[in-house]
């Protein structure tokens, strides 16, 4: 796949990618990509627990840890 980015954003897409730490814009928008993945993640959990659906975190960390064999401290 390829991503045209217009002649005229191409000087200020390659800056934000080169202050972003990155060598090719390539890898910038990559993690673009994989950066909006992981906010669209927590919009769902922050959603859901604006909906009430969320459970106890003592719950969640006896469930976790009983699936895990670590032991549950006290």
């Amino acid at each position: 796949m390829q991503i045209e980015i217009p002649s005229d954003q191409e000087p200020t897409v390659k800056m934000l990618a080169i202050n972003a730490g990155f060598t090719t814009v390539e890898q910038y928008v990559l993690n673009l990509i994989q950066q909006d993945g992981e906010r669209a993640a927590i919009q769902v959990g922050l959603d859901q627990a604006i909906r009430g659906e969320g459970r106890p975190l003592a719950e969640f960390d006896a469930e976790f840890r009983r699936q895990k064999g670590i032991p549950i401290e006290r």
